[in-house]
């Protein structure tokens, strides 16, 4: 028999919250729908860096998490990779300086693997080798902290700014760089302990 708005009777709706990965804070984030909790593992959902740490210079950072468990009214998540707004970084590409960017498939200690992005501004303008020379050390830095690191901590040492402080320091080594610079975006490639 349809009812209002032509809604079946007696499809009850559940309300999840759900968690930020541990390494992330582990913090309740907010609720889901479904009309069931199975229909959640898989989802993926977006959500502001600065709502899981809290600090507001991270509010132009977008988290992806993915849901793999749900158990007790949570939805349990695992990081899936994380970008800036598109208008931040367009922001930061100003006429008559260059814009390099640097994309490098990386696996850690413990096997997990991603397509790590970075972008660096320079001051003026550039030539292609100076570009190819800032490039190499980009290269070697998010090369030395993925082999150095296992997942959870080389994506913590990335989104808390640590391999972008490290990332400007060495391309100023070529050439004068503007504010800015760091990786951009994070694609997971695999997750350790997960399916490929």
């Amino acid at each position: 028999m349809p009812t209002r708005y032509g809604v079946k009777r007696g499809r009850k709706k559940v309300y999840v919250m759900v968690k930020a990965p541990d390494f992330l804070g582990g913090n309740d984030l907010y609720y889901v729908i479904a009309n069931s909790p199975e229909n959640l593992i898989g989802r993926n959902i977006e959500v502001l860096l600065s709502d899981l740490t809290g600090d507001f210079n991270h509010q132009f950072i977008k988290v992806k998490l993915k849901i793999y468990e749900v158990k007790d009214s949570y939805a349990y998540t695992r990081y899936n990779g994380h970008e800036y707004f598109r208008e931040y970084e367009r922001s930061l590409i100003m006429r008559g300086t260059s814009y390099v960017k640097a994309i490098r498939d990386v696996e850690t200690k413990d096997g997990g693997r991603f397509r790590v992005r970075a972008s660096v501004f320079t001051t003026k303008r550039i030539t292609s080798s100076r570009k190819s020379a800032i490039r190499k050390q980009v290269f070697k830095v998010i090369d030395k902290w993925a082999e150095a690191l296992d997942s959870k901590s080389f994506i913590r040492e990335i989104l808390m700014g640590k391999v972008n402080d490290e990332i400007a320091e060495a391309a100023r080594k070529v050439y004068p760089i503007r504010e800015g610079s760091g990786v951009f975006k994070v694609k997971v490639l695999h997750w350790p302990g997960t399916p490929i």
